[in-house]
């Protein structure tokens, strides 16, 4: 069972939406659980990044597809999978940049990275590109 929870001012727990409530409930009052704590990923970093790939997307001429400039981007930065095909020939997927994939210190690592593709592979200046997500984010 999964569940979110948020810490209260008292140090106790509540969990943190209705539709966990439901999962909660199924558990008896003075039972013992074993739990692991993780911080989930924030959100508004994952649509930063999103932020950031369309800001680039629209300012340049060699993708035709955003998704292609995001595959480009994370091989670039390190985050794939080399495989072979058929015929021998490597192959670089993309790594998942899922938030069941990648936490939220490989994901702050991840977008730096991409940020330093990005500068050195469009000739963007850097706190240009900084100052510019902000405006979208």
């Amino acid at each position: 069972m999964k569940f979110t929870i948020v810490k209260q001012l008292n140090n106790t727990f509540k969990v943190a939406y209705d539709t966990d409530y439901d999962k909660i409930k199924r558990i008896k009052v003075g039972d013992f659980l074993e739990c692991e704590i993780k911080k989930p990923r924030n959100y508004m970093f994952h649509k930063k990044f999103f932020a950031l790939l369309n800001m680039v997307y629209q300012n340049q001429e060699r993708y035709n597809s955003i998704d292609h400039l995001r595959n480009d981007l994370t091989i670039e930065a390190g985050y794939y999978t080399l495989r072979y095909n058929l015929e021998g020939k490597q192959i670089y997927e993309a790594d998942s940049i899922s938030f069941s994939q990648m936490n939220e210190e490989s994901f702050s690592e991840y977008y730096n990275k991409c940020l330093d593709v990005i500068v050195k592979y469009f000739n963007f200046d850097k706190q240009d590109i900084i100052e510019n997500v902000e405006q979208y984010f």
